[in-house]
């Protein structure tokens, strides 16, 4: 997608490990592994890499910013407010959607994730969300 300049986005990534199951696309051959079989760069320590390309304002064409990214060890626990409540507004999406890859997450599990991660909240938008999860949990037939 596009973004604007002066924009922001938070974006989630399932991590595969090599060697894993994981449906491919058609966007960009995978760099990590082939076939189910890892490949070279499945040691190497990157866990993925992000490519970006931007367009300067009075640009035709575009430049490609290509960067792996690696794994610093870091837990969720250890996570920033912005990165645990934007889970907790995925996880949540997920229950809605009734992704099969839900697993054993529920709305209490997501009220928790989100209340942790309120963190400075000056036009109450995350209060609210967490408002509208209890409402949603209280109208689920499956609740």
């Amino acid at each position: 997608g596009e973004i604007g300049a002066g924009h922001s986005v938070t974006a989630l990534y399932e991590i595969v490990p090599a060697g894993g199951a994981v449906e491919t696309s058609s966007v960009d051959p995978l760099r990590y592994q082939t076939a189910m079989r890892p490949s070279a760069h499945a040691n190497s320590g990157e866990m993925m890499t992000v490519k970006l390309r931007y367009k300067l304002p009075d640009g035709d064409t575009s430049t490609l910013i290509e960067m792996p990214l690696f794994d610093d060890g870091f837990t969720f626990a250890e996570s920033s407010d912005v990165l645990a409540f934007a889970a907790a507004v995925a996880s949540f999406g997920m229950i809605l959607r009734r992704s099969q890859l839900v697993g054993d997450l529920d709305y209490a599990t997501v009220i928790e994730l989100a209340e942790g991660a309120i963190g400075e909240d000056p036009f109450g938008y995350r209060a609210e969300f967490v408002n509208l999860v209890r409402m949603a949990s209280q109208i689920d037939p499956r609740h």
